[in-house]
C-alpha cells in the first residue's frame, strides 16, 4: 500500500474511533453531570467538579476528532482556516483533559495528606486554578495558528485543503507541547509519590488493605497508558501503519477507561448515581403480610399499605433520600484513600 492509501486507512479507522468513543463517553459525561449536580455534597466537592470537566473535555476531544477525520478521509474542500481552528478545538479539549487529570491528582494528593485543609484550600484556589489550566490549554493553539495567519497571504489562508492539515506542525510548537506534557507527568508523579509514602507512613497499605493498594497500582497503569502514546502522538514520530493503529487505540482505550476509573469507582459518586437513574439499577423487592397490612422493601424506601374495617386501603411511602448522604459522611480511615483517590 502506498503512503496516500495507509494515510487514508488511518483517518477511516481514527474516524470511526472517535464517534464510537464520542457516544460512550457522552453517556458517561451525562450520568457524571446528572449525578454531581443533583446531590449536594457531591457539588461542594472540586473533584468531581473537576472529573465533570475532565469527561467534557474527553467528550469535545472526540467530537472534533470525528469530524476532523470525516474531511480528511473523504477529502472534502475545507477552507484552510476552518481546517485549522477545528484541529485547534481538538488540541485545546486534549490539554483540557490532560490539566484536569493532572488537578485531579494534586486534589486527591492534597485530600490524603492535609485532609484538614483541603475543603479551604481547594476551594480557595479552585477559580485560580481552572483559570490558569485553561489559559495554558489555550495560549499555544492559538498562538501559533495567528503567526501562521500573518505569515501567509489571505488567498492561501481561504483556500480549499482536501487534506486539512494544522498549523501547528512547526518544531517550536512540538517542543512547547511536549514541554508542557512533561510538567503535567512530573506533577503526576509526584502527586501520586506523596500519597503512597503519606498512605505507607500513616498504615494505610498494610496486608489487609489490598483494595488501596489495587486503586494505586490502576491508577498508576491508566495514567501510563494515558501519557506514553500522547508523546508519540504530540512529537509526530514516523510510524508504521499497525504502530500508529496500535498506538491510537491504546491512546483511546485510556480515554474509555478515564471516566470509569475517576468517577464511576468512587464509592459515593457511584452510591448516588441509582437515586437518579432507578430503571437500570433494579433490585429485587420482597412483600411481606403483617395482620392484613402489606410492606412491599425497595432499595429506596419502604411502602406500607394498611386495610381498615371499611375496605378502605391507605397508602403510606417513606423515601429516605438523605440515606446516602448520611452514609457517606462516615468513612474509616482505609476508605478515605479509596474513595479520594
Amino acid at each position: 500500500m502506498s503512503h496516500s492509501d495507509n494515510q487514508h486507512l488511518l483517518d477511516t479507522v481514527k474516524m470511526c474511533v472517535h464517534f464510537v468513543m464520542f457516544l460512550a463517553i457522552g453517556v458517561f459525561t451525562y450520568v457524571i453531570a446528572v449525578t454531581v449536580h443533583g446531590s449536594p455534597h457531591l457539588r461542594r466537592n472540586v473533584h468531581y467538579h473537576l472529573l465533570l470537566q475532565h469527561c467534557i473535555c474527553l467528550t469535545g476531544f472526540n467530537a472534533a476528532g470525528g469530524v476532523l477525520h470525516v474531511l480528511r478521509s473523504l477529502r472534502l474542500p475545507v477552507t484552510r482556516l476552518a481546517c485549522w481552528i477545528l484541529f485547534d478545538l481538538q488540541v485545546v479539549m486534549a490539554r483540557g483533559l490532560n490539566f484536569t487529570l493532572t488537578l485531579m491528582c494534586m486534589c486527591t494528593c492534597l485530600s490524603v495528606c492535609c485532609p484538614l485543609r483541603y475543603n479551604s484550600l481547594s476551594r480557595t484556589f479552585y477559580r485560580w486554578m481552572i483559570s490558569v489550566t485553561w489559559i495554558l490549554a489555550l495560549i499555544n493553539p492559538v498562538v501559533f495558528t495567528v503567526l501562521a495567519c500573518a505569515q501567509q497571504t489571505w488567498g492561501y489562508v481561504m483556500a480549499p485543503d482536501t487534506e486539512c492539515s494544522t498549523a501547528l506542525e512547526g518544531k517550536a510548537c512540538i517542543v512547547s507541547s511536549l514541554l508542557l506534557l512533561l510538567l503535567m507527568v512530573l506533577l503526576i508523579s509526584s502527586s501520586y509519590i506523596c500519597i503512597c509514602l503519606e498512605g505507607h507512613h500513616a498504615g494505610h497499605f498494610s496486608r489487609s488493605n489490598s483494595k488501596g493498594r489495587r486503586t494505586i497500582l490502576i491508577h498508576i497503569l491508566q495514567i501510563s497508558l494515558h501519557t506514553f502514546p500522547t508523546f508519540i502522538i504530540v512529537s509526530r514520530m514516523h510510524q508504521m501503519l499497525v504502530i500508529a493503529l496500535i498506538t491510537f487505540l491504546i491512546f483511546s482505550i485510556s480515554q474509555f477507561l478515564s471516566p470509569v476509573i475517576y468517577g464511576l469507582r468512587c464509592k459515593e459518586l457511584h452510591k448516588e448515581i441509582p437515586r437518579f437513574f432507578p430503571r437500570f439499577f433494579n433490585k429485587p423487592v420482597s412483600l411481606k403480610q403483617q395482620r392484613g397490612s402489606w410492606t412491599i422493601s425497595t432499595v429506596s424506601g419502604v411502602v406500607s399499605s394498611s386495610e381498615t374495617d371499611h375496605s378502605t386501603s391507605m397508602v403510606t411511602v417513606h423515601v429516605s433520600e438523605t440515606q446516602n448522604e448520611d452514609q457517606n459522611k462516615h468513612h474509616v480511615s482505609e476508605d478515605h484513600m479509596e474513595s479520594t483517590i
